[in-house]
């Protein structure tokens, strides 16, 4: 009765730590598919790209804010007593618009750059699942080792009782036992790790980190490379340039335009000037109007105009060498998923079926006595070893698919099935 009572309680704290946010509840697993969504939708980067969005949307508004008018009152000893005025700058001659265009051309490139973000939080989500799948299937097939591990030490050690093996069997087997429990102990740990560098992606607390499932969403066939190389053409990076290009010609207006003299209305009002008594007696106010304006001389805006020259040639130089690079990569990215796909289904299909076979048949063959334990736990060994190649393979032909899919600045169909070990 008693131990009914604790045990309610603790089930009762650890409902209330939970509910309070003191345990954290484990995050639910994701597909690959799930994950890159998330992290197109959830990444703290796309926060930071929409905050810089919205300061380049505002700075429109300040460049068309018109200059507020400025308010004057003075006073004389020997002509008006008071005299008030008001001076009202007027851009006349385009400079807000030019203003208003420039700071337009600004916030567009800011947007294109929040597409080259997308296409790099998809990438790096991608490579952080990866990542955790990776960890996740190694710790699973060492754990299938260490099963097997131990199955060959209970083996080993039935021989030895029953007098067919040498009690060096069994203590070989025991040590492989502890060996391969170890790896797959050391393994386990990896995968939190590893979940906490895809959570920080996916908008989920590294403290409860996701777990993964299904394999990577690789299609199986991919489009011919001219085809991608086309497709290249419209890479966010380039559009990004293209735009930076535009924003740079139209600091260059800007400049050009602000050449010209911003005109100054000005009216002032004279009161209570005794100069202004007509033979009646009369007080008159006098009124004055009149324009200032600035005088182009010392100053022709020719150093801003050579800088803003000078960032348009720059943008123009960055997208020739990013159009290089993106080429350059794009088709590094296609020839190894090429080959990381050809050695992944070699593995898969053809070494391990046949590794697994001649591991069955020495197995087989120790338990009836035909086979020493060497040959056991070197076939044992050798299916671990094909088994991790095969991962390894896999998980390089998905990061080589990754570089592609950035390269080519777009996500690619994906397959609902995965590829490898499950």
């Amino acid at each position: 009765m008693r131990a009914s009572w604790m045990l309610a309680m603790v089930v009762s704290i650890l409902a209330t730590a939970a509910s309070s946010g003191l345990i954290a509840a484990p995050a639910p697993a994701m597909t690959w598919s799930e994950a890159r969504a998330a992290a197109e939708q959830r990444a703290p980067e796309l926060a930071v790209a929409e905050r810089r969005g919205a300061v380049a949307r505002a700075d429109v508004e300040v460049a068309g804010a018109l200059a507020n008018p400025t308010f004057t009152v003075t006073t004389a000893r020997e002509t008006a007593k008071l005299a008030t005025g008001v001076s009202l700058p007027l851009p006349i001659f385009g400079q807000r618009g030019a203003a208003v265009r420039a700071a337009s051309a600004d916030a567009d490139a800011v947007e294109r750059e929040r597409a080259v973000d997308v296409n790099d939080v998809r990438w790096n989500a991608t490579l952080a699942w990866i990542d955790t799948w990776e960890t996740t299937v190694r710790a699973r097939l060492l754990a299938d080792a260490a099963d097997d591990a131990r199955r060959l030490a209970v083996i080993a050690g039935e021989r030895f009782d029953a007098g067919s093996a040498p009690r060096l069997d069994a203590v070989r087997a025991a040590a492989d036992r502890v060996r391969a429990e170890s790896d797959a102990e050391s393994a386990r740990a990896l995968v939190a790790a590893a979940g906490a560098r895809l959570a920080v992606w996916v908008g989920i607390d590294p403290v409860s980190p996701p777990a993964v499932e299904g394999g990577p969403g690789v299609p199986a066939r991919l489009p011919a490379l001219q085809q991608l190389l086309d497709a290249a053409a419209g890479h966010p990076v380039l559009a990004r340039d293209e735009a930076q290009h535009a924003a740079a010609d139209s600091h260059v207006e800007m400049e050009r335009r602000l050449r010209f003299p911003i005109v100054s209305a000005e009216l002032t009002v004279a009161q209570g000037d005794p100069t202004l008594v007509d033979i009646h007696g009369i007080q008159h106010t006098d009124v004055i109007g009149g324009a200032a304006f600035e005088l182009p001389i010392l100053n022709a805006r020719g150093g801003a105009i050579a800088h803003a020259q000078a960032l348009g040639t720059l943008a123009e130089a960055t997208r020739t060498s990013d159009a290089a690079h993106l080429r350059a990569d794009l088709i590094d990215a296609f020839r190894r998923t090429e080959a990381a796909a050809a050695r992944a289904h070699a593995l898969g299909q053809r070494v391990l079926p046949a590794i697994e076979e001649a591991r069955s048949m020495t197995e087989e063959g120790y338990r009836a006595g035909r086979a020493d334990l060497i040959r056991v736990l070197e076939a044992q060994r050798a299916v671990v070893e094909v088994r991790l190649a095969e991962l390894e393979a896999i998980g390089a032909w998905a990061r080589a698919f990754a570089d592609l899919e950035r390269a080519g600045g777009r996500a690619f169909q994906e397959r609902e099935a995965g590829h490898g070990t499950q």
